[in-house]
């Protein structure tokens, strides 16, 4: 038998605290638990057969009555002898595990007799009684009588009582047992493991755990969990030993290695920055390089569209009049109408030109050398270089008097008003109203606006207003879809912006913004 010192206060007391076992309750519960489980259907199906062979005997008092009664009740209402009939009832209804009987005979007579019991009929029968005379079959009247199961329900409580009581004492005896022999042969030696864990210091490690009991002949689980303690303890020792070998020789490195890492970390701060920056550029320098390759594509598409129909007008024009030349006679209107034809071309031309090298010239421009301007002035310019489409769309133009100054390019701002005029002739409805103005801003900025009375813009167009060779379906198509673009491009060239505003009388305004001048 091996035997150890006892744990000390501290520990027992540790240990005590967790009592009563509870890894033992644990285990009787479970095991209560699913042995009372199978008993419980275990009683169950037999209560249940015990109550449907209950049923079955019930319902052979169905063929008692018919095959024992009903001849009598049949003899008695032929005669008309009525004391026997209410005794043939009597009979009837104290016979076990009838509730109530009713007879009735053809004329209309009703004997009845009922258990005082009685609630909840079981099952009802309905029995014909004739009688035969001289061969010939009469129908005296009906018998119902109705079946109750209380007498079942009873003797099958009082069955599940017994039955219940014999083993629920029989599972708490051997709940108790089970207990006991837990806590001898498991639960105490669990908590000397644990106590003996508890005092186990990492400067006390030479101890080993031993068992208060008979060892047994082959060794059990707990003394293969009592071995691998011990070796884990032993394990613990040994590394405790190697680590702090192994800390001596790391505390010998561990200067140098911290003035290498700061070295070496500050190189890499330095080579980050450095990297920081030029992936800035490189970040920069793509963008740059995506919005030159989006604008190419988009000049390569206003020459490959917008230029191929005033050059394919030209041409057919050319081609009529060199016709003359072969003996094809035309008219002075039609030689007139073609000339007139090579102009506007000519002109469309010249107009997508300028814009593209207004485009072109924007994005060339770094520095930017703002002025103070007059932009109601500029304004008026623009009007004027649009009078011939003004009077084309019979247009009426109002412009506001007091005017805020405001920083930019003259040539430039003019190039906006006169995109944003041109559209709201063209889009602002028939006679159109456009008026002109400009407000200060609480932040400084000028808002110049040009407001029409046209149907205005739809979600998706309002979206797209402002990308480079974008056109709306309206009344006009004689754009190429570069004026807005040109637009925005000019008012962030000038550190400004543009927008386009519903108003609440149903028109519509568009608006640039400039640097005011204090």
């Amino acid at each position: 038998m091996h035997q150890t010192a006892p744990p000390s206060t501290a520990t027992t007391t540790s240990i005590s605290a967790h009592r009563p076992h509870r890894l033992g309750l644990r285990i009787v519960a479970t095991v209560l638990l699913c042995t009372l489980l199978f008993a419980v259907v275990v009683s169950s199906i037999q209560i249940y057969n015990a109550y449907q062979n209950a049923l079955d005997e019930t319902r052979l008092r169905a063929q008692d009555i018919e095959r024992n009664y009903l001849p009598l009740l049949a003899a008695a209402m032929w005669s008309v002898d009525e004391p026997r009939i209410t005794a043939l009832v009597k009979g009837i209804a104290e016979l076990p595990d009838v509730g109530e009987v009713l007879l009735e005979d053809d004329v209309g007579n009703r004997w009845a007799k009922r258990h005082s019991d009685f609630d909840t009929p079981l099952e009802t029968l309905r029995l014909a009684i004739s009688y035969e005379d001289n061969g010939e079959t009469f129908l005296l009247g009906q018998l119902q009588v109705s079946l109750m199961n209380n007498r079942i329900i009873s003797e099958l409580r009082r069955t599940a009582q017994s039955i219940a009581i014999t083993t629920l004492s029989s599972l708490l005896l051997s709940a108790l047992f089970v207990l006991f022999i837990i806590h001898l042969w498991v639960s105490r030696h669990l908590e000397k493991m644990a106590a003996y864990a508890q005092q186990l210091d990492l400067n006390n490690l030479e101890a080993p755990l031993k068992l208060t009991r008979v060892a047994p002949h082959q060794p059990d689980e707990l003394e293969t969990l009592v071995e691998a303690i011990n070796q884990m303890r032993l394990r613990i020792r040994d590394d405790l030993e190697n680590r702090n070998r192994l800390m001596a020789e790391l505390q010998l490195h561990r200067n140098k290695l911290e003035e290498l890492v700061a070295e070496r970390t500050q190189a890499l701060e330095e080579k980050t920055i450095a990297l920081e920056d030029k992936t800035k550029v490189l970040e920069q320098q793509s963008a740059e390089l995506l919005e030159q390759n989006y604008e190419l594509d988009a000049y390569a598409h206003t020459v490959a569209h917008d230029l191929k129909q005033p050059l394919t007008n030209m041409a057919a024009s050319a081609a009529m009049l060199s016709a003359v030349s072969i003996g094809i006679n035309l008219s002075d209107e039609k030689k007139r109408q073609l000339l007139l034809g090579l102009q506007r071309s000519a002109q469309k031309m010249q107009s997508i030109i300028d814009a593209l090298l207004l485009l072109a010239s924007l994005r060339k421009t770094d520095q930017i050398n703002l002025q103070p301007l007059d932009i109601q002035a500029i304004a008026i310019e623009a009007c004027n270089r649009l009078e011939p489409l003004i009077e084309k769309n019979r247009g009426q133009i109002s412009i506001a008097h007091d005017w805020p100054k405001a920083l930019g390019q003259a040539q430039w701002v003019e190039e906006i008003w006169v995109n944003y005029l041109s559209n709201a002739l063209k889009y602002g409805g028939t006679a159109p109203q456009v008026q002109l103005g400009a407000t200060r801003l609480n932040n400084g900025m000028v808002k110049c606006w040009v407001k029409d009375f046209g149907p205005g813009l739809s979600d998706l167009e309002q979206q797209q207003l402002f990308d480079l060779f974008v056109q709306f379906e309206h009344k006009s198509a004689d754009g190429h879809g570069l004026g807005l673009s040109i637009v925005k491009r000019i008012a962030r060239a000038l550190n400004g912006d543009v927008g386009y505003e519903k108003t609440g009388d149903g028109g519509s305004l568009f608006w640039f913004s400039l640097q005011g001048v204090e």
